[in-house]
């Protein structure tokens, strides 16, 4: 995932924000969403950067649900993370179930 990344947005260097499921919490409102965000806006400031990607992965452990609702998430989030830092390209990822790379279009 990183080489893609590093391709994708032209960068070197990665920063990664991860825990167990992720998307559901930046998709929707839990009690790890304004940790998640503000690790990110702390990146995003530490680093300059204005690049984000939105990963998920089949048979995510951290986020039981379908393909078809982690797929909806990842939108979800991305749409969320582009309105919480305006003038960034946001990117959706999905790793299916052979580890290959599908984007994700914001709906």
């Amino acid at each position: 995932m990183s080489d893609y990344l590093s391709t994708a947005f032209g960068v070197r260097h990665l920063d990664t924000i991860t825990t167990a499921g992720l998307i559901r919490h930046v998709a929707a409102d839990t009690t790890q969403t304004a940790t998640l965000l503000a690790n990110v806006a702390a990146s995003m400031k530490a680093h300059g950067s204005n690049k984000i990607a939105v990963v998920a992965h089949h048979d995510c452990a951290g986020n039981p649900v379908s393909d078809r609702v982690q797929k909806q998430e990842v939108a979800t989030a991305m749409i969320r993370l582009a309105e919480t830092h305006p003038g960034s390209e946001v990117i959706g990822l999905w790793l299916n179930e052979q580890w290959i790379v599908e984007r994700i279009r914001a709906q």
